[in-house]
């Protein structure tokens, strides 16, 4: 049997309904070269059930990982590149879901730019994400595509603004990239958050990294599943703002600011566990560390807007 040209890897835990309409927008594709991994994040048999029955109805390869403990997203992922026969690897959160022609469009792409087999490289795509999947409210980002952008650190793309709204944005989710750069860097272990920014600015700190984008949206990511059911939207500030830290090597001092005000201060403006003297004393500190110019620029008065939102009322809706 030929190995396939992609391995889909699907880390997923206990939500069935939610998988099910990922593994069916794989199995949809105008592209037949592929693989899926689901890796199950301890033992599921509502999951297990479902995979099986779903393979009883395709001739595609579909393969199943359960992990005897919980070990997270990450090391989920990390095991299915680890079982994948693919040339490249393709992740999907099972929350998420691919239109027909993602891979057909992202390995055309590939294709074009003649990459050698040790060329280390990530294909990307633009994306919907749905706010209200019932009534079809969506946004489509990343707002300024890659290229156009010009950054030559992805930390900058990612966090990094313009005018009154976020530069780039690359979600796990719209990602292929070769096996052998996923077995060298894998995703790290353990983290509370940001498993995806984390691996992104991994693959650029350790590779001279070829980033390409597909610009016409080639997924649907779900922002309108119940929050707790998604690692990014629990606000864990403190656990950011380490993370931020850690990483900050990886930023320019302007793309570093944009980050403490998008992701810690607003966090800190939303954690409601703080008494208001509390925030305003926390978000003040933070407010000293930023310099002049981003202090003048738009977005950040956009952000205090939002500051003092979220005090008032104990949330607010980030527009990204």
């Amino acid at each position: 049997m030929i190995d396939p040209t992609v391995t889909v890897v699907i880390p997923t835990y206990n939500r069935p309904e939610f998988l099910k309409r990922a593994i069916i927008s794989v199995l949809n594709q105008k592209y037949d070269s592929f693989e899926i991994v689901v890796v199950v994040d301890g033992q599921s048999d509502a999951t297990e059930k479902m995979v099986e029955h779903i393979k009883t109805t395709t001739i595609e390869s579909i393969s199943l990982v359960q992990t005897i403990e919980k070990v997270g997203g990450s090391q989920s992922r990390n095991i299915g590149v680890q079982e994948a026969k693919g040339k490249y690897i393709a992740f999907l959160d099972d929350d998420d879901e691919w239109f027909g022609n993602k891979l057909r469009e992202q390995i055309n792409l590939i294709d074009q730019y003649n990459f050698t087999d040790s060329t280390p490289f990530l294909c990307f795509t633009s994306l919907l994400r749905y706010k209200d999947a019932e009534n079809k409210q969506y946004s489509q980002l990343p707002n300024v595509n890659y290229e156009e952008s010009k950054e030559k650190r992805l930390a900058d793309y990612l966090f990094k603004t313009s005018h009154l709204r976020n530069i780039g944005f690359i979600q796990t989710s719209t990602v292929i990239v070769p096996k052998w750069l996923a077995l060298q860097s894998p995703f790290t272990k353990g983290l509370l958050k940001h498993q995806d920014w984390d691996w992104l600015l991994k693959l650029d700190r350790e590779h001279d990294l070829k980033v390409i984008q597909i610009e016409e949206p080639q997924i649907i990511y779900h922002s309108d599943v119940p929050k707790n059911s998604r690692i990014g939207y629990i606000n864990r500030w403190p656990f950011t703002e380490q993370w931020g830290n850690d990483h900050r090597n990886d930023f320019s001092k302007q793309g570093y600011e944009s980050f403490l005000l998008n992701y810690v201060m607003l966090g800190i403006a939303e954690d409601q566990r703080l008494t208001l003297i509390e925030r305003i004393k926390k978000i003040g500190s933070r407010w000293y560390r930023l310099s002049l110019r981003t202090k003048i620029r738009p977005y950040t008065w956009k952000m205090i807007v939002y500051f003092s939102a979220a005090i008032k009322n104990n949330k607010v809706q980030r527009t990204t």
